[in-house]
């Protein structure tokens, strides 16, 4: 078995076009592929084909050394997003970096900067002018940083200090007393305790050490962000769009005005764990712990509408007596995406967490309810999903060696239903990918990496489970959704 591909995105850079490069994260690495011929570009980080070991020149034979010593662990990717203008990918590692890779004409990626961020990022996306990552955090907050960072930074693992109140703090405490003047063991353990606790107080805040600013915060855990746009008085206005564990949807106005809250989308009774936006609507799509999507007018913030999630499920399910799914186990949406039709319509697919399955429904169809929530079976459970032209690229954590990790389909209307069918010209364009082989982890490990979202359910009493900013444990950056082009 190998490493499934638990993000997938397409990057149209101009030196590929039409066609582009299909950009897949598989542990560690994020992966290029042509998509005109499938053949395999490169691979971030650059691979490295030495191997461990070596026969020594000298010495009794069979004697063996090491030439160079084992490289640390690299961080898993867990978020990808691409600029506006698919020149630049940024990349989301589990060690709380955010780095900055352009992307060449021949279709490498070269690291160009690396920022640690305080907390997790789960959520990263750049704005439309190619200025600005929005990144948010599972402790509730929103900070912008420029995609390029200032010239003092350019090179990686350098930031420039920002100067701020906290640099300045007060002298280092130094009590009366000295191991000299106190001779008691009771009196010396209680002197060292002294010291720690007034050096704690003393300790300046040290944060981020390269520009960044704070733009919002919820008072609970962050869970998605979107980034909106609306002609007002002739001007392009900017929203940010953010979801939370304790099912709010906040529209915020975009910098520099992100501290003015211009509505709520209430109506959901679990946690929020996905939002998108409805391409050439008004529309805001949000799914989560509820048994429903709901259609958002986010302007209003008004709900304008409710399809049923469950019925599809057991639906589909039961006609297998697959007992993965049943009448009351809950729902966990851990994907939404866009997708367009064979029909030249548009379609929301739903991934549910660990169910092997995608959920389907359409947006303005004039011969299917759009009410009505079909599904596939798939051999695999949905990590990803990516559009390459009409064609739908699913990447999947599957259980079988033989079953692909990335499969594309094209989706039409039939007989008032939705279809998914195989695409197999485009399938064997992925057989260069399907066959790479990246070493794959302990499950614990993988399933670390690929679910968390049932893990957003609260549990217990209310008063229990109210999540406060301070009061968020540090244990909480282990919960990541699947990934989504981020």
């Amino acid at each position: 078995m190998s490493h499934p591909y638990q993000i997938a995105t397409l990057c149209n850079v101009q030196s590929f076009a039409p066609h582009g490069l299909l950009l897949a994260a598989c542990g560690s690495r994020i992966v290029s592929v042509k998509v005109a011929d499938g053949s395999i570009v490169s691979q971030w980080p650059e691979q490295k084909n030495n191997g461990p070991e070596e026969t020594a020149s000298e010495g009794p034979p069979g004697k063996k050394r090491k030439l160079e010593p084992e490289a640390a662990a690299t961080p898993n990717v867990i978020k990808i997003t691409l600029s506006a203008d698919n020149q630049h990918v940024v990349a989301v590692t589990d060690d709380k970096a955010v780095r900055v890779l352009e992307v060449t004409e021949n279709g490498k990626l070269n690291e160009l900067s690396e920022r640690v961020m305080p907390k997790r990022p789960c959520a990263v996306l750049v704005t439309p002018d190619n200025k600005t990552i929005l990144c948010g955090d599972k402790f509730g907050d929103v900070y912008s940083l420029p995609l390029f960072p200032a010239e003092k930074a350019e090179q990686v693992g350098e930031s420039p200090k920002i100067e701020t109140k906290e640099d300045v703090g007060p002298k280092k405490y130094v009590p009366a007393a000295t191991t000299l003047t106190v001779h008691s063991g009771r009196n010396r353990k209680a002197l060292e305790n002294q010291m720690k606790q007034k050096d704690l107080q003393a300790k300046a805040k040290e944060g981020p050490k390269f520009e960044y600013q704070l733009l919002l915060g919820h008072v609970s855990m962050l869970t998605d962000v979107q980034f909106a746009t609306e002609e007002v008085e002739g001007k392009t206005r900017g929203y940010i769009i953010t979801a939370d564990r304790d099912e709010h949807i906040r529209v915020s106005r975009g910098p520099p005005q992100a501290h003015i809250v211009e509505r709520f989308c209430l109506g959901h009774k679990e946690f929020i764990s996905k939002v998108c936006l409805l391409s050439r609507t008004k529309l805001l799509v949000s799914g989560g712990g509820d048994d429903w999507l709901g259609l958002w007018d986010w302007r209003a913030g008004s709900l304008t509408e409710k399809r049923d999630m469950r019925s599809g499920l057991v639906a589909l399910f039961s006609r297998s007596e697959d007992p993965s799914f049943g009448a009351e186990s809950p729902i966990a949406v851990s994907g939404l995406w866009v997708v367009p039709t064979q029909d030249k319509e548009t379609a929301i697919l739903v991934a549910c967490e660990k169910l092997p399955c995608l959920l389907v429904s359409t947006q303005g169809s004039t011969s299917i309810d759009p009410s009505r929530m079909d599904g596939i079976r798939l051999p695999g459970v949905p990590l990803d999903v990516t559009v390459v032209g009409d064609v739908v690229v699913v990447s999947m954590d599957v259980t079988e060696a033989s079953f692909p990790r990335l499969q594309a389909y094209r989706i039409r209307n039939a007989e008032s239903r939705i279809r998914f069918e195989l695409d197999e010209d485009f399938n064997t364009k992925l057989n260069a990918a399907n066959g790479l082989v990246v070493p794959m982890p302990e499950r614990k490990q993988l399933e670390n990496l690929l679910y968390g979202i049932e893990n957003l359910r609260k549990r217990g009493a209310p008063d229990e489970v109210q999540a406060k900013d301070g009061d968020v444990d540090e244990t909480q950056d282990d919960i990541d959704e699947p990934q989504d082009a981020a």
